[in-house]
């Protein structure tokens, strides 16, 4: 609910507070007081766009202050989504710098219009002759049908059920996309996978193989290198080891004769087991290196195969090789296992199919239960309006289609005279019908619904005694539950408030300046009675005005 208003250095008000009541509070004045100049600083709060222009002082700012609270806690999930503070009470703020510049503030945190934007449409309902936008959608004429049949439940059971199968399509959709996408280029992965696997690739093969290549190929000098190198190390007359091994015993003679002739010996040790060490290896380098022509043609081949691949896929390594080997596989893989993916979500959308038509189905039955209802409600309340001659009708078709909300597309018609065709709301009704059609449907949803504070800006004009009596009774009725704030002339309708705002205007050397004032029991007889008779008012109008407020 809207608790207070504050304006500063707005149009021709200089500075106004509104504390509002939770009920039917009333704005009354006269004409070109200011009394739309307070919706249209309210509807800063709501986003819209304003510039310097509206400022009564053109060096200072203007602040336009609104503070909610009993406020829908579905605003509460939006703020904490968006990173707001979350405070008992809700306050937004906007303020218009000489500049133009222009700053809004949701909890006294920056925040963009079109987020004032996002949280006041379930903060505030504005109704006036010149901007019914709500009653003309068919979104909001479902919504109406489903808190008269009690649908919540039934209702969330089946968004949660659409959300799966929206879902689920989706998924579908993106499988067969990446279906599509892979099978013009499988044939080639499989091709170059194909060419992979048949080599074989084993990680560090390739440098065994060029190893063993090597020797091969110098097979012949290599065991000759060998057997010269064993020759001359070991079994020649005056071979290298039978040298050292005579110098070895002769340094042993002196070995106490200085620690360095021991320390050689050492060094003699050495040499000899390095010796013993590299015939072995010539040995058996000797016993590798035989020629093998088939077995050199064999690794050759090989080679060339893997040399081949690493040009192709361009890399360096067998491993490398190997990774791309591994992705195609996984790529294959993927696309085998697609197709039993496939099937499973076909069959999951089928199963959602069917349950949305099951609930879908309920739910229109529910809904169709309550449409005679509404007609004859809302009719009823039009003709109390003096609107004799027009009806609504709800219009129902099922949906070719699944929706968010169900099966069916409904819409409210309407037909303002006898022999008329009920059309769309929007195509047919003026403004004042709309006005009082919109007052009517709201009133007879209001105790299922949960409306936002609604303000009903001069809805009442051209409506005068009886009726204008009746449409203050729907208000008072519709405040009952929910906060109404109403502009009016009629001094019916503002007999029915339970808080009653005075909005006039005092002439000043250079400047008209707009104030408002809360009336008392006294002055609000005396209010009335103007608007009944003018000012200053006649006793009868006097008298007239405490029967409506008695009444």
């Amino acid at each position: 609910m809207l608790r207070s208003l504050r304006i500063e250095n707005y149009a021709i008000i200089e500075k106004v507070s509104l504390d509002f009541d939770d009920t039917l509070n009333i704005i009354t004045g006269e004409t070109g007081a200011g009394k739309s100049i307070i919706l249209g600083a309210l509807g800063l709060v709501m986003g819209q766009r304003a510039d310097t222009k509206v400022l009564y002082h053109d060096t200072s700012k203007c602040i336009v202050e609104a503070t909610f609270n009993k406020y829908p806690k579905s605003i509460d999930a939006i703020l904490s989504e968006a990173d707001y503070d979350i405070e008992e009470e809700l306050i937004i703020r906007r303020e218009i710098a000489p500049s133009g510049k222009s700053r809004a503030f949701v909890n006294d945190t920056p925040t963009k219009l079109s987020f004032l934007q996002k949280i006041t449409v379930d903060l505030i309902d504005l109704n006036s002759q010149f901007e019914i936008t709500e009653i003309q959608n068919p979104k909001f004429h479902l919504n109406i049908i489903d808190a008269l049949a009690g649908n919540a439940s039934i209702l969330l059971k089946y968004k949660s059920l659409y959300r799966d199968y929206k879902k689920k399509t989706k998924d579908l959709e993106e499988l067969l996309s990446l279906e599509n996408n892979l099978i013009k280029e499988m044939d080639f992965i499989k091709f170059q996978f194909n060419e992979l696997d048949k080599v074989g690739l084993e990680e560090g093969e390739l440098k065994k193989l060029e190893s063993e290549s090597s020797l091969l190929e110098g097979a012949e000098d290599i065991r000759i290198l060998m057997e010269e190198s064993k020759f001359l190390l070991a079994e020649s007359d005056s071979n290298v080891k039978e040298v050292v091994e005579q110098l070895y015993y002769k340094w042993q003679s002196f070995e106490n004769a200085d620690p360095e002739i021991k320390s050689g010996l050492d060094c003699f040790n050495q040499i000899l087991e390095s010796f013993e060490e590299l015939i072995a290896k010539a040995e058996s380098i000797v016993g590798k290196a035989e020629s093998n022509p088939k077995r050199l043609h064999e690794i050759q081949n090989r080679l060339d195969s893997i040399y081949s691949l690493q040009r192709k896929h361009n890399v360096q390594t067998v491993e490398e090789l190997i990774a791309i080997y591994n992705e195609y596989a996984a790529k294959i893989s993927s696309f085998d296992n697609s197709e039993v993916e496939k099937e499973k979500i076909k069959n999951d959308i089928e199963v959602l199919k069917d349950n949305l038509n099951k609930i879908g189905s309920s739910l229109t039955s529910s809904r169709k239960k309550v449409f005679s209802k509404l007609e004859k409600e809302v009719n009823n309340k039009l003709d109390d309006l003096s609107m004799l001659s027009s009806e609504i009708k709800v219009h129902h078709e099922l949906s070719t289609t699944f929706k968010s909300d169900g099966l069916d597309e409904i819409s409210i018609l309407f037909k303002a005279n006898k022999g008329g065709a009920f059309l769309p709301i929007k195509k047919v009704a003026s403004g004042g019908e709309s006005s009082r059609l919109m007052l009517s449907i709201k009133s007879t949803v209001a105790h299922v619904m949960q409306l936002p504070t609604m303000i009903f800006d001069e809805i009442d004009t051209g409506v005068s005694g009886d009726i204008a009596g009746k449409m203050g009774n729907i208000l008072k009725e519709l405040s009952n539950n929910h906060q109404v704030i109403s502009i009016t002339h009629s001094p019916q309708v503002a007999s029915r408030a339970v808080k009653h705002f005075f909005v006039h205007k005092e002439d000043k050397k250079k400047r008209t300046v707009t104030h408002v004032s809360v009336l008392s029991d006294d002055e609000r007889i005396n209010e009335i009675a103007k608007m009944l008779s003018g000012n200053p008012p006649t006793t009868f109008a006097l008298e007239n005005a405490k029967e409506l407020l008695d009444s």
